[in-house]
């Protein structure tokens, strides 16, 4: 048989050493640290997992994620509550991707190798998930009955009522769903490219990856996290919509850079690097540099969305423009937050490899 394009990716990246420069200074100029309820919430999401996520081998997976660790870090400056609720958003999504997105194998039958059976999943979600974001809640499944919570949704089942009832302009309950769906519908894209073992072109991958990234959810929420509520043409003016696609592209580009030896191991081939060494013929450096570029042209059109966010702002009394800066804060904070967990995080494991200038020399 012969190999899949996907594989044949990943092996012409075996042996090379993936040199990623310090990139501290994309994220110099933005807000960072980590929130002082951080040992709470951990304590909360470990008990969480307990709850929701069945199986000895699915919890220890789950709690060694540390999304206490990293809703901390991306919000370091919410209370309690909002932290509750953004961590169990994060269990939502990091469960839900682990269950599918994950090394295929082909002699048991799970979600990952099973399409049609990830496909129900799929539509399970979906509907559960727009019954518990419906005012009236009159949104049935197929059957007319009220929608059970699939296990690997389950954490949506305490997340959904948080933002439902949070004080009136502070989530669009109709936006925020639309990001759910985004994410769930994308999920599908992705895995019949990590079926085929096909590899999508670049511009295909990025017609997937913002919904599956589920960043665009993170961002729905920035206001709800501060407690604020910002008049609506400020809130989703095209501003607020450049700083969005920003904050999505900044920790997909850094994820796919850390996250590729994991990967690699993984047999997931479906990550940036490997689909631009072997569609546009570079050389694993020259796509690196490629990609880091990129990280310094988003940065540069992040701030200048938010450098006119704020002016616009200015037609607004004290309050407003006080909450803008907050508004904006939780973008930076996001990215920050993300790059940290990206280095730090035992998930990817490649704190080892990263030198005394803050770049990594990675052996793949």
């Amino acid at each position: 048989m012969a190999e899949s394009e996907g594989v044949a990716a990943l092996k012409s990246l075996q042996g090379k050493v993936l040199q990623i420069p310090d990139l501290r200074p994309v994220y110099a100029k933005w807000a960072s640290g980590l929130n002082p309820h951080c040992d709470s919430l951990r304590a909360f999401v470990e008990e969480r997992i307990d709850i929701y996520v069945k199986g000895e081998k699915a919890r220890l997976k789950t709690k060694a994620i540390d999304l206490g660790w990293f809703t901390s870090l991306c919000y370091p400056s919410a209370e309690m509550e909002q932290l509750k609720t953004m961590a169990l958003m994060s269990m939502v999504f990091f469960i839900f991707d682990d269950t599918i997105d994950k090394e295929i194998d082909h002699e048991t039958l799970d979600f990952a190798s099973d399409f049609d059976a990830a496909t129900k999943l799929r539509q399970d979600s979906i509907t559960y998930m727009r019954y518990q974001f419906s005012r009236d809640r009159t949104e049935l499944g197929s059957s007319g009955q009220v929608p059970c919570v699939p296990q690997e949704f389950a954490s949506f089942e305490e997340f959904a009522p948080r933002v439902a009832n949070a004080a009136p302009g502070q989530v669009d309950l109709d936006k925020l769903g639309d990001d759910f769906e985004e994410f769930i519908v994308s999920n599908a894209l992705e895995q019949t490219y990590r079926l085929s073992g096909n590899l999508p072109s670049i511009e295909e991958y990025w017609t997937y990856r913002h919904g599956v990234g589920a960043v665009f959810p993170y961002c729905t929420m920035h206001q709800y996290v501060n407690n604020i509520c910002l008049p609506d043409d400020l809130a989703w003016c095209e501003e607020v919509k450049v700083m969005r696609v920003e904050a999505s592209v900044q920790p997909l580009i850094c994820n796919d850079l850390y996250s590729l030896k994991k990967e690699m191991k993984e047999h997931t081939p479906t990550n940036l690097v490997p689909i631009m060494v072997a569609k546009s013929g570079m050389p694993l450096d020259s796509v690196v540099h490629e990609l880091v570029k990129q990280m310094y042209s988003s940065a540069k059109r992040f701030d200048a969305a938010a450098a006119s966010l704020r002016a616009e702002g200015r037609k607004y009394n004290s309050e407003v423009q006080e909450h803008i800066d907050m508004f904006i804060k939780a973008f930076e904070t996001f990215q920050t937050g993300c790059f940290k967990f990206f280095m730090d995080s035992k998930r990817f494991g490649v704190k080892e490899y990263e030198r005394a200038d803050g770049s990594y020399l990675i052996a793949l």
